[in-house]
């Protein structure tokens, strides 16, 4: 039964990857202004891509977190000042948006250039998982305390380790392979 299923549905499959392509051929024409229809080139850097794009989404949300807290009235007295709580709470969270601003540029340049000088993909891949998930889980712990943490301790070991990694390796690439 199951192999009568997979042979009529692979069968109907290729009749209409059949027709479509037929389709396709008769009217793309009138698609080839569109992007989607041109031929795409290689992407030079997919993988510092995808940090860069996870890493700018992290950041955006610590800085709307920031504006949130700038954001927010005070309850009584002179507006030109906060209470000394929402203050601290401010500066805590400045910090946490510098210190994120601090690792993150460096860890995706050499994530850049060691990706663009073809040293070895999963090794790039690896370094920016690493790289990613150490800026996550440091901007984490550290948001909700200035002290020690799981998410804090656990990611700042883990950019030093990837900037660490990323740098060797470029150092390798650069005056071994080169």
């Amino acid at each position: 039964m199951g192999a009568a299923l997979f042979a009529f549905f692979k069968g109907k499959t290729f009749l209409f990857s059949a027709k479509l392509n037929k389709w396709t051929a008769r009217h793309s024409h009138r698609f080839r202004h569109m992007p989607i229809m041109q031929e795409r080139t290689n992407m030079p850097l997919p993988i510092t891509l995808a940090a860069a794009s996870l890493l700018g989404l992290v950041h955006l949300f610590l800085v709307i977190r920031n504006a949130m807290a700038r954001s927010t009235k005070p309850e009584h007295g002179n507006h030109d000042e906060q209470s000394p709580d929402k203050s601290a709470i401010l500066e805590h969270r400045m910090r946490v948006v510098a210190n994120f601003t601090e690792y993150a540029p460096l860890g995706l340049i050499l994530l850049g250039l060691l990706e663009s000088s073809q040293a070895p993909h999963l090794l790039v891949l690896g370094l920016a998982i690493i790289l990613v998930l150490g800026r996550i889980l440091h901007a984490w712990g550290f948001s909700y305390t200035s002290g020690y943490s799981f998410g804090r301790l656990w990611g700042t070991l883990l950019t030093w380790f990837s900037i660490a990694g990323l740098s060797l390796s470029g150092l390798y690439v650069t005056l071994i392979m080169g």
